[in-house]
């Protein structure tokens, strides 16, 4: 590996045999626009035309291996590669609505003219930041744990302009949404723009070195650039462990050609561009990060045609897997699985070494299997090899937990027919046939109450309409007939009242002993059991 700066003397006088010491890193410094011009924005309409692939820069290492299976939640910072002079570039802070910065919240663009899009990750201020992309009508997506996703549509960003945007996430489920469509004039811009001359290439020596929060690389021997000028300076030249792979994920949908470059170089390398050459024939480029002394990453510099991927996704939910009853109060866990086959076919004459970048999801476990060769802040890589002419099939299947509450007090039909259903032990099953047991008992007293009381109130309503036939009668033969009639019925009927009166008495007495009897037992069962 070589690694060149290039240096541009713009102080207004020549440099002659000077020593140069180059320190990199990332000071805060911002600039404030004092003064903004707006104009109406007018579409710009471009000519049909085809593009290679966009640079893509990949997520450092999290883990290289993980030997549980378990997906990672945490989140690296991805940097990106220093603006040149001139170019559009994106920047921003994700907040929550009241405010608070939201640290590792995936931020992705998407050219909305070539559909080239590129992702980064917050840092611990919830800033972002884009450089050296292509302006125009663009889209932006952002997604945290925690947090609807929001997605940014109609959004111009300035040419040959830094580009300035927030983003406020609304708190929710993960699976919900926000859709805003941007309005004129609401990504502020600002623009530089640096001198250039012409371009010499010095053949020098350097020495690099850690220098508190920054590194240096000091070059050994005295470097000469006239004023207005620029120079290639080398800064690094040495052997690296690198392994020639491709790379392929869901969300960028291109082959890629990479490097799965460990630097050994002892050095910290300066984010930037490079160039791949293989076999003294250039072989493509692309854009690197920040990448330390015994720092694993992915550089993409070429498509890889002769490699074809599809994805085929299933989805089932598992019978509970574990019950536990405490307090009146059952917890019921199931199982929802997930899984993605993904089939690859090498047309070439030349074996692949292939890294599938499965998404990582917060929350989700992965079953037995293939187990990733490392973890990334948003994927899992999976190492695939296949053979030319070959096909071979990687399957990643995960589960996740999903848990229901019932109260046991409180349980209808369909929840009793529901808890019936799952593969439940013995001891369990007899456990909660006395709950069930014991709930109907208070279930009969209550319907045997419920009959009683209906009668009464059809007795209450029968007196109430002969007492206003008696009230009607005038006191003739037939009449008092009548009114004799309607006194004996009175009296049977409520001789009638008082047996019901004391048989709902006794009901409701033994409800509430019924009652006391059931909430004792539920207190007092304790069970925790896998299925």
């Amino acid at each position: 590996m070589q690694g060149w700066a290039i240096v541009d003397n713009t102080v207004g006088e020549d440099w002659k045999d000077i020593q140069l010491s180059l320190v990199a890193g990332a000071p805060q410094s911002f600039i404030e626009q004092i003064s903004q011009p707006f104009y109406v924005r007018r579409p710009v309409v471009d000519l049909p035309q085809s593009v290679t692939l966009t640079p893509q820069s990949h997520e450092g290492t999290v883990t290289e291996l993980s030997t549980n299976g378990q997906s990672l939640a945490q989140f690296a910072q991805l940097q990106q590669p220093p603006a040149v002079s001139g170019s559009t570039g994106l920047h921003g802070r994700v907040a929550s609505v009241s405010g608070g910065a939201i640290a590792g919240a995936r931020v992705t663009l998407r050219n909305e003219e070539n559909g080239a899009s590129q992702a980064t990750i917050s840092d611990a201020n919830g800033r972002y930041q884009f450089y050296n992309i292509q302006g125009g009508n663009s889209a932006l997506f952002a997604t945290a744990p925690g947090f609807k996703r929001f997605d940014l549509s109609n959004v111009y960003l300035g040419i040959g302009r830094v580009n300035e945007l927030n983003l406020n996430l609304e708190a929710g489920d993960t699976g919900g949404s926000v859709s805003v469509e941007a309005a004129t004039g609401q990504v502020q811009t600002s623009s530089s723009s640096v001198s250039s001359g012409s371009l010499a290439k010095l053949h020098v020596e350097a020495e690099g070195k850690e220098l508190g929060d920054y590194f240096e690389y000091n070059i050994k021997q005295p470097i000469t650039i006239g004023k207005n000028q620029s120079a290639l300076v080398p800064i690094l030249q040495a052997r690296v462990d690198a392994e020639k792979v491709s790379v392929w994920n869901e969300e960028s949908k291109e082959i890629r050609r990479a490097l799965w470059l460990n630097n050994s170089s002892g050095q910290t390398l300066d984010s930037g561009t490079f160039n791949i050459l293989d076999g003294d024939t250039f072989a493509g480029e692309g854009l690197i990060d920040t990448l330390h002394p015994a720092e694993r990453r992915l550089i993409s510099y070429a498509a890889d045609p002769a490699l074809h991927i599809t994805m085929d996704e299933e989805s089932n939910e598992k019978p509970a897997t574990h019950v536990r009853l405490a307090k009146g109060v059952m917890i019921l866990t199931r199982e929802r699985r997930d899984s993605r086959t993904y089939t690859l076919r090498n047309s070439d004459s030349q074996p692949r070494q292939v890294v599938i970048e499965h998404p990582s999801r917060e929350g989700w476990n992965l079953a037995e299997g293939a187990k990733p060769e490392e973890t990334s802040a948003s994927y899992l890589r999976f190492r695939v090899a296949v053979g030319p002419g070959k096909t071979e099939n990687l399957k990643v299947e995960e589960f996740h937990p999903e848990q229901t509450q019932y109260e046991l007090s409180d349980l209808d039909d369909n929840q009793v027919k529901l808890i019936s259903e799952q593969p439940l032990t013995p001891a369990f099953r007899d456990l909660f046939r006395k709950i069930l047991d014991q709930r109907n008992q208070i279930g009969g007293i209550e319907t045997q109450t419920g009959m009683r009381q209906r009668e009464l109130d059809s007795i209450g309503k029968d007196q109430a309409r002969v007492r206003e036939n008696m009230k009607a009668l005038k006191g003739s033969s037939e009449e008092r007939a009548l009114l004799l009639r309607y006194t004996k019925q009175l009296d049977s009927q409520e001789d009638r009242l008082g047996v019901l009166n004391k048989e709902i008495s006794e009901l409701q007495d033994k409800k509430s002993k019924a009652e006391d009897q059931f909430d004792q037992m539920l207190q007092q069962i304790v069970m925790d059991e896998s299925l």
